[in-house]
């Protein structure tokens, strides 16, 4: 599939919900990305989740497809650091790892609710930036890639991505200031 083909199909699931197109490129990539996956994770049943993990993360950021220049080095990217995650969180973790002052928490059913619905309005707060900013603002915070690798994925340069993380940190700021306003006193208070 050549990459003006990728373009259009990109276009197509971003502009226009297209789930044959969506298809068509899932098809072409998942080999090669299960393969890839597993050289990083040496599980192929694991590597083949990853991969439908970032379609899945593709389809739901579908309308900010569209801002992507290289399809296929955003995807392999995506697929790597997804399964870099993963190898850290199936790394056996052993006792002698933590402290021996380390204290058990339990959850108050109160304190999981109002921390779940913090996290919708935060959510909610990062869907409403605009699609360009958004992308950038995932690609970084969740995604956890450099600035450098943003703008040689998106093909921007540096200054622009650190402007776009710019806009978006000032815009969530407000929107927790206003839906949040105890999480922003605390905030503020932590950086005195």
């Amino acid at each position: 599939m050549n990459e003006d083909r990728k373009r259009y199909l990109l276009l197509l699931i971003a502009e226009h919900d297209d789930q044959k197109g969506f298809d068509e490129l899932f098809n072409f990539y998942f080999p090669g990305l299960v393969s890839f996956a597993s050289n990083i994770l040496k599980d192929r049943q694991l590597a083949e989740e990853i991969v439908e993990d970032v379609f899945v993360k593709l389809w739901l950021n579908r309308k900010t497809m569209v801002s992507i220049k290289s399809p296929s080095h955003y995807i392999y990217t995506a697929v790597k650091y997804a399964s870099l995650s993963a190898l850290k969180k199936h790394q056996t973790i052993s006792l002698e790892d933590y402290p021996d002052d380390m204290g058990l928490s339990y959850s108050n059913p109160e304190l999981v609710y109002i921390s779940n619905e913090n996290i919708g309005h935060i959510t909610d707060a990062i869907n409403q930036l605009p699609s360009r900013c958004r992308l950038i603002f995932r690609l970084i915070k969740e995604e956890g890639l450099k600035y450098e690798e943003v703008a040689q994925l998106l093909q921007l340069s540096v200054k622009t991505v650190e402007s776009q993380m710019t806009i978006a940190i000032k815009k969530l700021t407000i929107t927790i200031q206003q839906m949040l306003p105890d999480m922003a006193e605390h905030l503020l208070r932590k950086k005195a």
